[in-house]
């Protein structure tokens, strides 16, 4: 009988589990926006809304600026001579990396800015799926249910 009622109730708690749902349009290349709204503050939401027995569900959708943020290969871009993102290319990844296996975000980058940049999907980090546009990939996480959340610059 107690099995039962454990049963019942761990259903009951997951039945009535919401699952939240948000994109983040990721367009800044200022360091410390983008850690502290992807870095920080996206795992921090995700944390919260978890401790509420709540699902999480994240995309993030990278243009604009951002694209430096996931480019494996710096010597290859623009990006190379900036040394303040050279010297924490490392700490970066580890951080992106984690988050990624942690919560399972999903990283879009859009590929037609890419191109502008010089940007070649080799130079880009395994865990990014390059997509047509930005704009595509905004609509699409939108059209399936996702909130919209703006990480731009300050």
């Amino acid at each position: 009988m107690r099995l039962f009622l454990l049963i019942a109730i761990l259903a009951a708690t997951f039945a009535f589990a919401d699952t939240k749902k948000f994109m983040i349009d990721l367009k800044t290349g200022n360091m410390e926006t983008f850690n502290d709204q992807l870095l920080v503050g996206v795992p921090g939401t995700i944390d919260y809304f978890t401790a509420q027995g709540d699902k999480v569900e994240v995309a993030v959708v990278i243009h604009g600026e951002a694209y430096k943020f996931f480019v494996q290969n710096l010597d290859n871009t623009q990006y190379g001579m900036d040394k303040k993102l050279v010297d924490n290319q490392e700490a970066i990844l580890k951080r992106l990396v984690e988050i990624e296996k942690k919560y399972g975000i999903h990283f879009d980058i859009c590929m037609s800015g890419m191109h502008k940049k010089g940007i070649l999907s080799e130079d880009l980090y395994p865990f990014v799926t390059p997509i047509k546009s930005a704009m595509v990939g905004l609509v699409k996480w939108q059209n399936a249910g996702y909130a919209y959340i703006p990480a731009h610059d300050k």
